[in-house]
């Protein structure tokens, strides 16, 4: 049971139609693409894919229409996360049976967990529900609240999660992420999740990233790996700009309803996201494809 991940993996949006319905039929031009400009792999229903905002028969079915669209072609990470270790045991089956080559989730974290055996045990009772593929338990704490530091959770781990082979390691405590990459990367890999620091992640060694920007920037992202492995450090650093700029100038509005909005300026309209968040007001789409204009972005990605 081991994870053979490595490079870029993009976090899966969702699309729905005008009345909040899974629009299926918008998955596969997006995926086609992604793995045509060299995707390395796809997460389904984190944070980017509101799988916490929708019924678990419509993540189901998105998931489903994903698996259809990739063919196989790159591996899959399905989110299984809810408020229910009895829903997400049933999202977890599901993943296994459509063939997913790993699971992965938060904890149900709204009654607070006030220390890592807390946290450990919650873990212990998702990567429970079953035994087949690996588990990557996705550390969010700016979504959680769980600000505990990881290296911690997994030097008191010892054999008690065989499952647990992984971290989505979505913090910008670069700190605790060097850690737990040197110390442990022989048992746990490390995926990182912050797309704005994805160069310092770099330079220190990381080599798996999930990301929501990748399906729209992935070419960004591409040159800026192709470039530090060359050792071109100083293009490497100008790709990284131009790819903070595109992110401040979406996380002007809402960052998840303002990336939707990107993605229909370049052709793939996967709908408003799910209340509570809001969708752009028109002056505010207008207003970030004029942003856009002016850092040249749809020069690059058209």
């Amino acid at each position: 049971m081991e994870l053979n991940f490595k490079g870029l993996i993009a976090a899966g949006f969702s699309p729905f139609d005008s009345e909040g319905k899974p629009d299926l039929e918008k998955i596969s031009p997006l995926v086609d693409q992604l793995i045509n400009q060299g995707i390395n792999g796809f997460y389904l229903m984190g944070s980017t894919g509101e799988g916490v905002s929708i019924k678990a028969d419509q993540r189901m079915a998105i998931t489903e229409a994903y698996f259809e669209a990739i063919k196989n072609r790159v591996p899959i990470i399905v989110n299984v996360s809810h408020s229910s270790y009895q829903v997400s045991g049933e999202l977890t089956r599901h993943a296994v049976q459509m063939g997913a080559d790993a699971v992965s989730a938060t904890v149900p974290s709204y009654y607070g967990i006030s220390g890592i055996e807390q946290l450990t045990y919650a873990v212990e009772k998702i990567a429970d529900s079953q035994d087949q593929i690996p588990f990557i338990y996705y550390h969010i704490p700016g979504k959680t609240g769980l600000n505990f530091k990881m290296h911690a959770f997994l030097e008191q781990l010892e054999n008690r999660i065989p499952q647990l082979k992984g971290i989505k390691y979505t913090s910008a405590a670069l700190d605790d992420f060097m850690i737990c990459k040197e110390n442990f990367s022989d048992r746990y890999k490390m995926f990182f999740g912050v797309d704005e620091l994805f160069l310092p992640a770099l330079a220190m060694d990381a080599d798996t990233f999930i990301g929501s920007t990748y399906n729209f920037m992935l070419p960004f992202y591409r040159e800026i790996l192709d470039n530090y492995r060359t050792e071109n450090h100083h293009i490497a650093l100008k790709n990284y700009h131009s790819v903070v700029e595109v992110i401040n100038a979406f996380l002007k509005f809402d960052g998840l309803a303002s990336q939707k909005a990107i993605l229909k300026m370049i052709g793939h309209n996967f709908g408003d996201p799910i209340s509570p968040i809001l969708p752009l007001t028109d002056t505010e789409y207008q207003l970030l494809n004029d942003n856009l204009k002016s850092l040249h972005y749809f020069d690059y990605v058209k």
